[in-house]
């Protein structure tokens, strides 16, 4: 497994995990959980790469959809909290 691959792969699914848990639980309103997350799925995927999943199991593909994945949900954290904020005012 390449570095590229063990980096990228564990903070691709760590961002993605985490784009969904704010936008189902409103991570916005408590950054600090929200960073909490993040770092518990990234050490959650690094430990389960180095400890149980075989080297060659995944590729940089697995990041690079993730990433892909993440966008689309970003997007909806955006115009979701910018919606909530326009309902309030």
């Amino acid at each position: 497994m390449s570095v590229a691959t063990a980096v990228l792969n564990p903070v691709a699914v760590a961002g993605l995990l985490t784009a969904i848990y704010v936008l189902r639980f409103r991570g916005w309103e408590q950054p600090r959980v929200t960073a909490a997350y993040f770092v518990f799925f990234a050490t959650l995927e690094i430990v389960a790469t180095h400890y149980f999943i075989p080297p060659d199991a995944f590729g940089p593909e697995l990041g690079i959809l993730c990433l892909a994945l993440t966008v689309p949900a970003v997007i909806a954290v955006v115009l979701v909290r910018r919606h909530e904020r326009f309902e309030r005012d």
